[in-house]
């Protein structure tokens, strides 16, 4: 049985909240996480850990566009789902 969506959109509103990126309650499943400021450099790299943790895979950052696979939580949620489905 595969987890939905929704689940992991929970958790990673949850990871978002508690790694302090501001404005992390009200962002939009579209928004620019990354374009927009909301995440930094550091932020970043915490949430490819999640990331990885979520999936229980390592992340090649030279296969991962970011404004592509990490720049909405609609992406993210997505590209989560995809590494579980190749692992």
């Amino acid at each position: 049985m595969t987890e939905n969506g929704a689940a992991i959109r929970e958790r990673l509103s949850a990871f978002l909240r508690d790694a302090e990126i501001r404005g992390a309650s009200a962002v939009r499943a579209d928004q620019s996480l990354i374009k927009s400021g909301l995440v930094d450099s550091q932020a970043l790299f915490r949430l490819v850990i999640w990331i990885e943790q979520e999936t229980g895979s390592p992340i090649d950052l030279q296969e991962v566009n970011l404004s592509r696979d990490l720049d909405t939580i609609e992406n993210i949620v997505a590209f989560v789902e995809k590494r579980r489905a190749h692992t």
